[in-house]
């Protein structure tokens, strides 16, 4: 399966280890077109339905976005869970993350990751 930054899949995360997120769960892909096709892996970042207001940590998903999310619920991606994952674990494709979640969770990223 050939993953594309900001999409969106079901995913099944276990087993886990202590504070990891686990079960099966929706996850957007983070990481750049440039290794898209290249790896049998890809970098997610875990999405829960359980919202937060940690504004650097979570980047929330409107539920009138859920025609192009696919997503059942208002959510939160939770950008300090990121994670590499096999492809198999990848269920189905569910839709994409919306242009505005995408800038926030870009802007996030870049400010947990700065070395």
């Amino acid at each position: 399966m050939i993953t594309k930054p900001f999409e969106i899949y079901l995913a099944n995360l276990n087993p886990k280890k202590g504070h990891e997120v686990g079960k099966t769960r929706p996850v957007v892909v983070i990481h750049s077109a440039l290794i898209e096709g290249v790896l049998q892996t890809s970098i997610v970042c875990p999405i829960t339905t359980q919202l937060s207001s940690a504004t650097l940590l979570r980047v929330n998903i409107p539920f009138q976005d859920a025609p192009t999310t696919g997503l059942t619920e208002p959510s939160d991606v939770i950008v300090d869970q990121i994670r590499s994952i096999d492809n198999q674990r990848l269920i189905k494709k569910l839709g994409e993350l919306p242009t505005a979640q995408i800038e926030q969770l870009q802007k996030s990223l870049q400010t947990i990751l700065a070395v």
